[in-house]
């Protein structure tokens, strides 16, 4: 698996990618090779993560890559993203990862990113996701980067997949990587 995963998201260097997970072990495999990629291309990475994978994490990350090659990747906690300043902000949220990138792009170097995308409520507003994706998409889009925004699949419901699948150029789960057929740019 790790191997399809890689070499299909290596055809993309730009695009925003949906990754709805089932398994943890998958989505670290992926992670990692997604980091890996990154690494392989001289792009700097920036990870945001929540706090019970942010150890397994680093602990690969300290394995697998020298100090240079780690001083290109930015591990960030989730929580300070989605849920600091209530649960899922659209403007907090985007603040915070235009601050990330600014800090990654002073090497002037192609950037790719993760997000461990989590909130608090049972269910986020469909509207607010949908804004936040939308925008996102367009940030995304702009400034050409790999994005991929990772969603659980246990706190998905078919509705939120389907918001998710038209803001998103590229769906992926834990297996494969495809264009999303109602991406709607």
């Amino acid at each position: 698996m790790d191997a399809l995963y890689k070499s299909e998201l290596e055809k993309i260097t730009v695009g925003h990618v949906f990754y709805e997970f089932q398994e943890e072990e998958a989505y670290l495999n992926n992670l990692i090779s997604f980091i890996r990629s990154g690494i392989e291309g001289k792009q700097h990475i920036l990870i945001i993560e929540n706090m019970r994978n942010l150890p397994k994490v680093r602990t690969v990350i300290n394995m697998l890559f020298s100090e240079e090659q780690q001083s290109s990747i930015r591990l960030v906690n989730n929580f300070e993203y989605y849920l600091s300043n209530g649960d899922f902000n659209t403007q907090s949220i985007l603040n915070h990862f235009q601050q990330d990138l600014e800090q990654l792009t002073e090497t002037n170097t192609t950037i790719r990113t993760w997000a461990h995308v989590e909130w608090a409520s049972s269910e986020p507003d469909v509207e607010l996701l949908k804004e936040f994706e939308s925008t996102a998409d367009a940030f995304v889009t702009e400034r050409r980067l790999l994005s991929v925004c990772a969603y659980s699949s246990t706190h998905l419901s078919p509705n939120l997949a389907s918001v998710l699948e038209l803001r998103h150029e590229y769906i992926m789960n834990d297996e494969t990587l495809s264009l999303s057929p109602l991406y709607e740019r």
